[in-house]
């Protein structure tokens, strides 16, 4: 979403910019005007309060500079001209100097001027006497006009910076609000789960956006529907094979003990192991149905006290274990975590009957549990030939067996114990055993149940 947010900003940059470079160049050229009119209109002004002073007495004409001093600023010239070009008052070259310019009859006309080596603004006005028309120039310098524009301007440029960045503020506040609820929704969409998809609120989400999330919610329900479909087809269907199967070996079992059957007793104990193993993956598969996120339901989820089911299974595969020359033992702390008892003892069998699968005859295999600072701790470990570590992750998946595996198997039982863990919000690794052999399932609840 930051993201958006940025591409948003920079997309709007750009053009912020040409308006700041717009705004600058009209600011200037306002600033400009403004105090050329301005300073052009006091110029005048001065002009004719100097013709003002004018007097017509014996035939000649006068200035009274004592009358107009106060409009004569400082470093302001000025000339007096009367009808034939003769200088009554003032600087000489001045008044040459606005003999070339163009006079705008009754009204003031301004030109610019080069004396003394600088440049000067000039007004001139015309005033008619009984002697004839006088002509009036002041002159000032470029550098006060100057000064004041350059003021102006630096004004309004702070102005416009301020504006520019009250926008941005503005306009960042919008984008930040304004998708809020798009990053309410982004958080949900990071927190669906892969195996787990639930519907978004409709409500929360902006109204452009929501007749994209009802179709989304819709296809959510389709898939949830065909999640569960197969969800119950595999469950169904591991149900059903459990009775056939189970009578299929009970009748094997008499039959092995039939004197004549004896000479096929071979043939009939391979055909006990390949339907003792159609048992098991019965089982597992009824097992890895109820661990999927449709049918693992976290409503019905419970305390359960670990301690009285490691001894429980413990207890159950001791005979499995003495036949097979290996000593199982439990470390049992009192724990306690919250979740389905029926897919924690799926778990804690999965990972049991791999051990046992694979510790050597003298072997050990542990099972613990424990309190681990914040988290619970289910561990089964032993000293068999282990997993190596490039194919930890491949041991997860559905039907996969280590290349060289003995004895039956389908290849479900730890990707049962992975998907059971994920439901529970558990973390499920597999590690090296005691004194670098063996493997050693763990799986860490994060949180201790209340």
């Amino acid at each position: 979403m930051m993201t958006i947010r940025r591409r948003l900003l920079l997309m709007l940059l750009p053009a912020l910019a040409l308006l700041m470079v717009i705004g600058g160049a009209v600011d200037y050229r306002v600033a400009v005007v403004t105090t050329r009119n301005a300073y052009d209109r006091a110029l005048a002004n001065t002009a004719w309060a100097l013709a003002a002073n004018i007097r017509a007495d014996d035939g000649q004409l006068r200035f009274s500079r004592a009358g107009a001093g106060d409009a004569l600023a400082d470093g302001t010239l000025y000339a007096i001209t009367g009808p034939d070009q003769r200088l009554i008052s003032g600087m000489p070259a001045l008044a040459s100097a606005a003999s070339t310019a163009a006079l705008g009859g009754r009204r003031a006309s301004y030109w610019d001027a080069s004396l003394q080596g600088q440049s000067w603004r000039v007004a001139t006005v015309m005033v008619v006497t009984s002697l004839g028309p006088v002509q009036v120039e002041v002159a000032e310098t470029q550098e006060r006009r100057a000064h004041t524009q350059q003021v102006m301007l630096l004004g309004k440029l702070l102005v416009d910076f301020a504006e520019l960045d009250l926008t941005l503020l503005l306009v960042w506040a919008a984008v930040y609000f304004g998708l809020r609820p798009l990053d309410r929704l982004t958080s949900q969409i990071e927190s669906q789960s892969l195996r787990e998809l639930r519907s978004f609120d409709e409500a929360q989400v902006p109204g452009e956006l929501r007749a994209l999330i009802v179709t989304f919610n819709r296809m959510q329900e389709l898939l949830q529907a065909a999640a569960r479909s197969q969800q119950r087809f595999v469950a169904d269907a591991a149900h059903q094979m459990r009775t056939p199967v189970a009578g299929l070996l009970a009748q094997l079992e008499l039959l092995l003990h039939e004197p004549s059957a004896a000479t096929l007793s071979v043939q009939l104990a391979a055909m006990q192991r390949g339907i003792q193993q159609l048992a098991r993956s019965a089982n597992q598969l009824l097992a890895l149905a109820r661990a999927e996120p449709v049918a693992a339901l976290h409503e019905n989820f419970k305390p359960v006290a670990l301690k009285p089911l490691v001894e429980e299974l413990v207890e159950r595969y001791l005979d499995r274990a003495d036949k097979a020359g290996i000593d199982l033992g439990a470390e049992a702390g009192a724990a306690s975590v919250r979740g389905d008892p029926g897919l924690l003892e799926d778990l804690l069998e999965n990972l049991l009957d791999n051990a046992l699968k694979y510790a050597p005859r003298g072997g050990r295999v542990t099972v613990r549990s424990a309190v681990e600072g914040a988290a619970i701790l289910l561990e089964v470990e032993d000293d068999g030939p282990g997993i190596p570590e490039a194919e930890r992750s491949r041991v997860r998946e559905r039907f996969y067996r280590l290349p060289g595996s003995t004895g039956i198997g389908c290849g479900l039982g730890l990707a049962i114990v992975d998907e059971i863990a994920r439901v529970h919000g558990a973390i499920f690794t597999i590690g090296t055993g005691a004194n670098g052999r063996g493997a050693r399932m763990r799986v860490r609840f994060r949180e201790r149940s209340a």
